[in-house]
């Protein structure tokens, strides 16, 4: 049996159990670090394009630091895609993008395929556990016309064709939670926002630059050490459109960034309060995450591409639960957008499927320090039909990135990441380095063996 329908087969006998555990966990509580206490509901909030590289100094974003005083943010959280639709897929799924098969974005003109009906999604998780799962919002895994029950989620609904999103969409997720009764209950409300920063070249000129906004340290990069997909995104793709821009429309594409992220957090905060309303807080887990980063001039490069920066890769992840976190804390644990299903399956006291790539991350609620994951394995497959995959290894300190087509590595790339450098220069053929590279590039072929990945 190969190992996708192995996987799938597992999938399907979780999914079996749902009627039996439902019924079983309905009248239990959960031992959570040796407390007996009743099943958390669980608010899941999604960005979209929201980089954690930003000074939290330039950010209004009260509502998102309210929540932290009793919640654990990560600041080494990478997403397993720096693209909207497999990231997602994993954040669902708890697997890798080549192994819940939406290995790019699901769009007409895309190369995407829809998530499979068969792999269980955090939706089919709770539900089989006795919760009333909701999905609210910006979905982009398709399928999606007829709702998302096929998912594991129920009230999901298009507006004139599209999700929901914005204020219309804050106020549906709190008349979502309004209705829910004695049974718990897990939401997702997933915002456009900042991913409306594509709409920054036909506004740029009426935009303020904000006070304290500066040019990245990393802005100057000729792109000539770096693979050539980098250089085509910018002179041939998406990127060609901000070659005529200044050093100041670059601060109003990155002052314009903050503002769509403020925007964000005042819908955050409107959710939020309705479970305030209900005196629900303190027994409610709320995740705030995005899908993936945005590189805002970083290398002179806006939007989204085929390239594994910093800036794209890193996430914000919080998760806040004031009845077990009585305090801020801050977790420089490098972790995953994969480890979110499994985390909040563990903070819940229900099983997850087997065979998740994604790792509980609670352990870190006691030792933040702790190390859970040595290395994470970011990936890449296409934009649009234009196909560039590239496969990653980062550590704590280094980062190597392959771009490789099925049994060939095409060209490679490797930082440093604790020299405050930025990923300005590619030391993939300095001969300093080289025991590095080959460490780094035999554990990354070790562990595209283990996932099976289809391009080796």
């Amino acid at each position: 049996m190969s190992a996708k329908a192995s996987t799938l087969q597992s999938r399907r006998h979780f999914l079996a159990l749902g009627a039996t555990a439902a019924a079983g966990f309905a009248s239990q509580r959960r031992m959570i670090f040796g407390q007996a206490v009743d099943r958390p509901n669980v608010l899941i909030v999604l960005s979209d394009q929201e980089t954690e590289l930003i000074a939290r100094s330039l950010l209004n974003i009260p509502h998102r630091t309210e929540l932290e005083q009793s919640g654990i943010r990560f600041t080494q959280a990478v997403c397993a895609a720096p693209q909207c639709s497999p990231s997602r897929g994993s954040i669902m799924t708890g697997l890798y993008p080549h192994q819940s098969g939406v290995v790019t974005n699901v769009n007409p003109g895309s190369l995407g395929r829809a998530l499979s009906t068969r792999l269980a999604t955090i939706g089919h998780v709770f539900r089989s556990a006795g919760y009333s799962t909701g999905y609210l919002g910006k979905w982009h895994l398709g399928n999606q016309d007829h709702g998302l029950e096929d998912y594991g989620f129920s009230g999901f609904r298009l507006d004139n064709g599209s999700p929901l999103d914005g204020d219309a969409l804050a106020e549906a997720a709190s008349q979502w939670i309004l209705r829910q009764s004695s049974q718990p209950w897990l939401l997702v409300a997933s915002f456009n926002n900042p991913h409306t920063i594509y709409d920054v070249p036909d506004q740029l000129h009426s935009i303020q630059i904000r006070q304290g906004v500066t040019l990245p340290t990393n802005f100057s990069d000729n792109l000539a050490q770096k693979p050539l997909p980098q250089r085509q995104f910018l002179t041939k793709d998406q990127g060609k459109i901000s070659l005529a821009w200044t050093n100041d429309d670059w601060l109003r594409y990155r002052s314009y960034y903050l503002t769509l992220i403020e925007t964000v957090d005042q819908n955050l905060g409107t959710i939020v309060n309705m479970v305030k309303q209900r005196g629900d807080l303190e027994n409610t887990i709320v995740v705030y995450s995005s899908d993936h980063g945005d590189m805002g001039g970083s290398h002179h490069l806006p939007f989204k591409g085929p390239f594994m920066y910093e800036e794209l890769l890193r996430v914000p992840l919080m998760i806040s639960y004031p009845r077990l976190i009585h305090r801020p804390v801050i977790s420089p644990s490098q972790v995953s957008s994969i480890d979110i299903l499994p985390t909040l399956a563990s903070l819940a006291g229900i099983p997850a499927p087997d065979g998740l790539s994604g790792k509980d991350l609670s352990s870190l609620l006691e030792d933040p320090e702790h190390i859970i994951h040595a290395s994470v394995f970011p990936e890449y497959y296409a934009k649009q039909h234009w196909v560039n995959p590239i496969r990653t290894i980062r550590t704590d300190h280094w980062k190597y990135n392959t771009y490789v087509v099925p049994g060939q590595i095409v060209s490679e790339e490797l930082y440093r990441l604790d020299n405050m450098q930025g990923e300005l220069q590619n030391l993939v053929g300095d001969q300093a380095f080289a025991e590095i590279r080959s460490g780094l590039s035999n554990n990354l072929l070790q562990w595209r063996q283990a996932t099976h990945d289809p391009l080796l």
